[in-house]
Formats: structure tokens, C-alpha cells, sequence
């Protein structure tokens, strides 16, 4: 199977990210970004996260300094901004991909900035939860294409040449396995920080844990598809709008929910409408909305 003309397609989109935390050369490191507006990127959020200055480097030796706009250590992604113009990659999204699914990572290991490196692999899991330090990583997209350091920020593509992750190396410890993260809370972060100039993560401050037909019939649940309600956090969102322990989200926004990812797309859609968001629950087996 060829990939080259897809690599060519993608390339030019995709630049290093060079980040010096101190003021001399030694302090300096290589990530990747890539393109999604004019001007916009991009990146893993580890990647510039408390960067002293950052620039955008491309193998044709352009040079150019970046401003981080947008940030999200929670998600691994960042937003940089910069008046060097690349042709943004179309964005597609993380919620379609199948088990088996080729896709390609590309980026600049190693500090290799001759050209982006590609590696091939498939879409191993889609879901994944992980842990990391104090960072608790939702819906990471579990793949066996190769994502070594210097590869963090760059986009995983699949056969259509549309950005479906970022990758991560980040989490690291597993041998022929590497994780991004979903390209759709790229596209929330960019419409929420060009809605408000700012980014507002979308979260409610719910503990949940998602339904299944085991979990229902254990616990004789109404529903086999949702979110049963484990814990409120004090002076949240969530309990402000009078989320009790025990409560099972059915939809929000009308919408079918059933992870912890499908719940913030639908919170990040209130947020950037400028709208509070509704749920349908089940509460003591008994069918109602909040707010």
C-alpha cells in the first residue's frame, strides 16, 4: 500500500516547533505542529508548555515566532499563533474511526528538521483512558504507528488527508504503542478561543462512569447506554445546576451520550453557542430534565 502521494499532500502543513526555555541554545527543544487556519497551529500542549520563546521552523529554513493563544494541559494541546502561512489540514474527527483503520503520523523526531517523518500503522483501540502523572487523559486514540519525541504535536491523518488526532508522546512506557488525542477537542478549543478570545474548558465537575448492559444489570439500571453520576464536585457547574449523586445523563442537548467525550462535545457546543446546556436524566427511575 502507498502512502506517498498522501505524505506529499500532507507535509507542507506540517512544521517544527522549536522552543528555547532559556535564552541560550542549550535550552532549546523540537516539537511539531501543524496547520489549521491561517496563522493558526496546532501542538501538543507539553511541547510548549512554559516555554521561554517559541518559533516555527520549516525544511525550506523558514523562521518565524509563534504566540501560544490557547492551552489545555488536561488535554495535551496548545494553539499557536503566527504570521507564517501554511495550508491548513482538513480536520476530520476521532468519534468515526474503526478498530483496524491505516493511519499515518507525521512530525520531526529527533530534532530532524530536513523533512517530516512519516510512520504507518492502524488505529489500535479508540476510547482510551489513561493515566499520567496528576493528568488523566480521556479518549486518547491508541494507535502502533510509531510517535517518538519530537513527533509530539504533529497530526495523525487518515487515508482521506484529514487530521483525526494529535500525537503524544508524552505517555510513554508501552513498547510499538502510541496515543493522540482526538482531533475533535482541537476543533472545540479553535471555535471557543476565536469565540471568546480566551479558551473555557468545557467541564461540569461530574465524576461519571458510562453504562453498560454488565454495569445495568448489576445494579438493575433503567438504561444500558449513559453516565451514572458518581460524585459532584462542591460549588461546580454541575452543582449549581442540581446534579445529585446517583443521577444516569441520557442526553445532553438532545443528543445520545454515553462517554465522557461525547459529554463535553455537547458542553463545548453550549459553550461557543453562549448557551446552558440541557440534560435529559434519569433520577430514582424517574425520567426529567435539568436545568
Amino acid at each position: 500500500m502507498d502512502f506517498s502521494s498522501l505524505v506529499e499532500k500532507v507535509a507542507p502543513s506540517v512544521v517544527g516547533v522549536v522552543v528555547a526555555r532559556e535564552l541560550d541554545i542549550y535550552g532549546q527543544g523540537v516539537g511539531s505542529a501543524f496547520a489549521i487556519a491561517d496563522g493558526v497551529y496546532a501542538t501538543a500542549y507539553h511541547v510548549v508548555e512554559a516555554a521561554g520563546e517559541v518559533a516555527l521552523i520549516t525544511p525550506e529554513g523558514e523562521v518565524a515566532p509563534a504566540e501560544v493563544v490557547a492551552g489545555d494541559p488536561e488535554e495535551d494541546l496548545a494553539l499557536l499563533y503566527s504570521h507564517l502561512k501554511k495550508r491548513p489540514l482538513p480536520l476530520g474527527t476521532a468519534t468515526k474511526l474503526k478498530v483496524g483503520e491505516p493511519v499515518v503520523a507525521l512530525g520531526y523526531p529527533l530534532a530532524m528538521l530536513d523533512s517530516p517523518t512519516a510512520t504507518f500503522g492502524i488505529v489500535s483501540a479508540v476510547g482510551r483512558s489513561l493515566s499520567f502523572g496528576n493528568r488523566r487523559f480521556e479518549f486518547l486514540i491508541q494507535t502502533d504507528a510509531a510517535i517518538n519525541p519530537g513527533n509530539s504535536g504533529g497530526p495523525l491523518v487518515n487515508t482521506k488527508g484529514e487530521a483525526v488526532g494529535v500525537n503524544s508522546a508524552v505517555i510513554a512506557g508501552a513498547q510499538g504503542i502510541g496515543f493522540a488525542v482526538p482531533i475533535d477537542m482541537v476543533t472545540v478549543m479553535y471555535r471557543i478561543w476565536t469565540r471568546y478570545g480566551r479558551y473555557i474548558r468545557p467541564a461540569l465537575g461530574l465524576y461519571v462512569a458510562a453504562i453498560n448492559k454488565a454495569m445495568a444489570a448489576l445494579y438493575r439500571l433503567p438504561v444500558e447506554r449513559g453516565l451514572l453520576v458518581v460524585d459532584v464536585y462542591p460549588d461546580s457547574p454541575a452543582d449549581r445546576l442540581g446534579f445529585r449523586r446517583g443521577d444516569i445523563i441520557v442526553k445532553t442537548n438532545g443528543v445520545s451520550v454515553s462517554n465522557v467525550f461525547e459529554l463535553r462535545l455537547q458542553i463545548a457546543d453550549s459553550i461557543i453557542k453562549g448557551k446552558t446546556p440541557v440534560f435529559e436524566i434519569f433520577r430514582e427511575g424517574v425520567l426529567t430534565s435539568l436545568p
